[in-house]
């Protein structure tokens, strides 16, 4: 199992070599820009450090965040290095004495080593850091990988295409095909080579010209550290899922829906297929369709997708993208969508989607590898289809995708080292600025106070509240799961339906009374609701969150026929309409005592269970069809009734109704929406009473 940066190749050999040690601090470090202010210039930088010693669920936590340096605005640094440089400095300085660190529990002194195992950042950041040379370079990639891009004539942008462009004769450009599974990432000693190279330039020109070759404008800030604690350069950078998914996979999607790249002119933007929302009557459709589906979204989805054809061009949130792209698009653009590009998106979502686990089989990696080394050469095909004016339309970011599988096998999950926690700092901070007239020094004295609160709950643990406080109103089942208020007031005789499945659970002729209670919480920080609750609320208050995920994954079971991948799916989960808790009380057959009386309430056994309704098993030809993206299924009503255990209850999900034609019949279903990486939802933030 994949599921910390423990499990990959690059710690366990850097264990085996001895550059890492027992009582040695593993560090990762983000950096990013942020706005304060939409309506006027207030860039400033931010960069935090975290300490991966500590388990994935901890070491994103608010209290275990160490801010580094804010560097003030409101315009962007000319040469941040200088900002980097204190921090960098006072870092290779401990690596090269040891931190001293007293242990009170064993009351003894030790030294720990401070090694620098990751460094995350966007594209903007990465080159403050990398001093490589941009998104548009011929070597683009922030791993290094020998992939060279194409170029356009007389334009001075490259593009890392794997297929080479018909007809196509630019000179340094002219390359063959390049196998998908022949790239992978460059490492330190071949970085160390190609800087070499380039810094031994004789010359300006012959400068450039190496800078073309090799992706270097010159050493990066990080070379300053230690060389034996520091992962290597460009081992060091990660892939940063959040913008990959969130913003840069996003928009491209968007922008060859929407028909925005430059048409040349001997194309004609008639025969884009993919071409669905240039229609402007169709664009708006689709926002109406987006936003409609707000109030079946749980509110652990975070913010629910606005209107895109009103709002996506205005401050749209990487969460909105997510969740739009890839939760609703699958199911919102079937029979819009032109029938090559759907399923080409959907083998792309279903790769995606593994890769933004926290936890992922290798089976699971196998797969979602697969998956995306056959997408890519399948997008280029219908999209750029080796014409040099469609070269544009493979960004950098598709080629960064075909990285993930083999980097969560090198540093772990993806999304261990994304930037949602930089991200969340940022928000954080920004909402404690109290002084709007001189806002950099106040955000600078909020993270000061940030890194002292840190420093006296990490001294003194007496100041930090234990977390998963639960409110005294709630009943802990264990295991993580509490039931939560409102709940009856008084006993409540149930009648129907649901009188008879709870006798017939209970095994009694009779039903007994029973509270009823509104609210779960599950072990992974979400929220399930029940039709008990959310019927007391009006519909505009409404986000959906009663539908819920029960017993085990879905298993995919992966077969190569001719070298193409085929996933099929058998067990599965099911999917249930949760209409309220309850606590049932049997009483215990074999009690016996002396003292009945005294000991009545001793002899009953509460059993914590939820009455549901099915839904049915999901349509067999579009899950396996579409790679497992669109799970569509009918609800069965209120004969399908039944009682199950609160602890077979595994995610809250959102269940959209929808309207496929299938086999020429359109149906009334509704198919499921599961938040994106929803292992790590609660990450990042201190629980809160409920």
């Amino acid at each position: 199992m994949y599921d910390n940066v423990f499990c990959g190749q690059a710690y366990l050999d850097a264990v085996t070599q001895n550059k890492i040690q027992q009582n040695d601090i593993l560090l990762m470090l983000l950096i990013d820009g942020a706005q304060l202010y939409k309506s006027k210039d207030s860039d400033c930088w931010i960069y935090i450090w975290i300490i991966l010693n500590l388990s994935p669920e901890y070491h994103y936590k608010k209290k275990h965040v160490l801010p580094g340096a804010i560097i003030l605005g409101p315009k962007k640094p000319k040469i941040i290095d200088s900002f980097l440089f204190p921090g960098l400095h006072h870092l290779s300085a401990i690596q090269r004495e040891g931190l001293c660190i007293w242990d009170a529990s064993q009351d003894h002194e030790f030294i720990s080593w401070l090694f620098l195992f990751l460094t995350c950042a966007d594209g903007p950041g990465l080159l403050t850091l990398s001093n490589f040379i941009g998104h548009q370079g011929k070597n683009s990639c922030r791993m290094l990988c020998p992939l060279n891009g194409h170029r356009k004539p007389s334009v001075p942008q490259y593009y890392p295409v794997f297929l080479k462009p018909d007809n196509y004769n630019i000179r340094g450009c002219d390359y063959p095909d390049v196998n998908v599974y022949d790239i992978g990432p460059s490492n330190s000693h071949i970085y160390i080579q190609c800087l070499l190279h380039l810094l031994n330039s004789p010359t300006q020109r012959v400068y450039k010209i190496r800078c073309l070759e090799t992706g270097i404008v010159g050493p990066s800030i990080l070379l300053g550290l230690q060389p034996e604690l520091i992962q290597g350069i460009p081992e060091v950078f990660s892939s940063e899922m959040m913008h990959l998914t969130g913003a840069n996979m996003a928009t491209l999607w968007l922008d060859l829906w929407r028909g925005k790249f430059n048409c040349a002119p001997m194309d004609n933007q008639a025969n884009w297929d993919w071409a669905i929302f240039k229609d402007i009557a169709t664009w708006e459709a689709h926002g109406h369709a987006v936003a409609a589906c707000r109030m079946y979204l749980p509110g652990s989805f975070d913010s629910a997708p606005r209107d895109p054809s009103l709002h996506a061009n205005s401050w749209y949130k990487a969460t909105e993208y997510i969740t739009w792209i890839y939760s609703l698009c699958p199911a919102l653009l079937y029979g819009i969508l032109p029938k090559c590009f759907w399923q080409d998106f959907c083998k792309f979502v279903a790769g995606l989607r593994i890769m933004a686990q926290y936890s992922i089989t290798p089976s699971q990696l196998q797969c979602a590898c697969q998956l995306i080394a056959e997408w890519e050469p399948g997008f280029e095909r219908i999209f750029y289809q080796c014409r040099v004016d469609h070269i544009p339309f493979i960004c950098p970011c598709v080629h960064l995708t075909c990285h993930l599988a083999l980097e969560a096998t090198h540093v772990g999950p993806p999304i261990c080292s994304s930037q949602w926690t930089m991200e969340r700092t940022i928000s954080n901070l920004g909402q404690e600025i109290r002084q709007p007239s001189d806002p950099f020094s106040n955000l600078v004295q909020q993270g000061i106070c940030c890194c002292q609160v840190n420093a006296l709950k990490a001294m003194i643990p007496h100041f930090d509240p234990p977390d998963n406080v639960s409110p005294h109103t709630s009943a802990d089942l264990g295991n993580g799961y509490v039931l939560l208020a409102k709940r009856d007031k008084h006993l409540t005789t149930v009648h129907g339906d649901d009188a008879r499945v709870i006798a017939d659970y209970l095994g009694l002729p009779h039903t007994p009374k029973i509270h009823c209670w509104a609210c779960l919480r599950l072990p992974n920080g979400q929220i399930a609701q029940s039709e008990y609750q959310e019927l007391q609320r009006t519909p505009e208050d409404i986000r959906m969150a009663r539908n819920v995920k029960v017993c085990q994954s879905l298993k995919m079971i992966l077969t190569l026929i001719c070298d193409t991948i085929r996933i099929s799916f058998n067990g599965g989960d099911r999917i249930m309409e949760v209409h309220y808790f309850t606590r049932l009380a049997r009483e215990v057959d074999d009690w016996h005592d002396a003292n009945e009386e005294q000991n009545a309430q001793d002899r009953l056994q509460f059993v914590d269970v939820a009455l549901v309704m099915l839904y049915s098993n999901t349509h067999p030809h579009l899950l396996e069809w579409l790679y497992g993206v669109l799970a569509s299924c009918m609800k069965l009503g209120e004969e399908s009734l039944q009682m199950i255990k609160i602890t077979d209850i595994q995610s809250v999900v959102a269940m959209i109704p929808h309207h496929p034609v299938i086999h020429g019949v359109a149906e009334d279903r509704y198919f499921l929406a599961e938040k994106t990486g929803m292992d790590i939802a609660h990450f990042g933030s201190e629980n809160k009473e409920d």
